[in-house]
């Protein structure tokens, strides 16, 4: 249930700031990448050892996908990406 609401809450804070940004897709892709490091981060340290469980990574390329899908941009997908890695 909790993956679940990680993808809702992921596409309602990229909704929220491409209207508040007015669609500044380094902006974004910065503010995005950290959520989503952070999240990730989250999620896999409350795994337990004995649990195996991919839904975290298949929660992130839900969102990560759902991102692409609607900003249509490369550029924007990289940003995203790299700042998970650093969040």
């Amino acid at each position: 249930m909790e993956i679940i609401l990680s993808i809702g809450a992921g596409v309602a804070l990229r909704v929220v700031l491409n209207i508040a940004t007015g669609n500044d897709h380094k902006l974004i892709g910065i503010l995005i990448g950290l959520w989503e490091g952070v999240v990730l981060s989250h999620f896999l340290s409350k795994r337990t050892r004995s649990s195996r469980s991919k839904d975290p990574y298949l929660a992130l390329a839900t969102r990560t996908a759902i991102d692409f899908y609607l900003s249509q941009s490369l550029s924007r997908f990289a940003l995203t990406c790299a700042w998970t890695m650093v969040g």
